[in-house]
């Protein structure tokens, strides 16, 4: 009888873990979109920042990715975002950046682009 009452101890305790562990995965997916959505919403508002500028303005303004180091001593961490840049300003070695960033973005598209019609063609 004490063998009955202690296996049904164990079920009961597996059913309470798996309980728990349901709980504790769901709260962990609701932080991590909560998380994106943060993420998202603040990209959207610098874009709305930057469209609500004079149009003068907004033609020398851009964002830029911004990797700030998160933590100290060095932890190697780093937190990604993006930051509104007036692009007359940039000092030599950003533009240059800039600029070989903005040719390896049309390279990549110009080559999708490619990739779809010669698909397309060979259909």
């Amino acid at each position: 009888m004490a063998q009955l009452v202690g296996s049904d101890e164990i079920e009961s305790l597996r059913f309470e873990l798996a309980q728990i562990g349901r709980s504790i995965r769901s709260s962990f997916r609701s932080r991590t979109s909560s998380f994106r959505d943060g993420d998202h919403s603040e990209y959207e508002l610098q874009w709305a920042e930057v469209q609500r500028l004079p149009t003068f303005e907004r033609i020398n303004t851009a964002l830029f990715d911004d990797e700030e180091e998160n933590g100290t001593s060095g932890s190697g961490n780093y937190v990604k975002g993006k930051r509104v840049v007036n692009v007359t300003k940039l000092g030599a070695d950003e533009r240059h950046m800039f600029i070989e960033k903005l040719i390896k973005q049309i390279e990549h598209d110009n080559l999708g682009l490619l990739k779809k019609l010669r698909h397309r063609i060979d259909k």
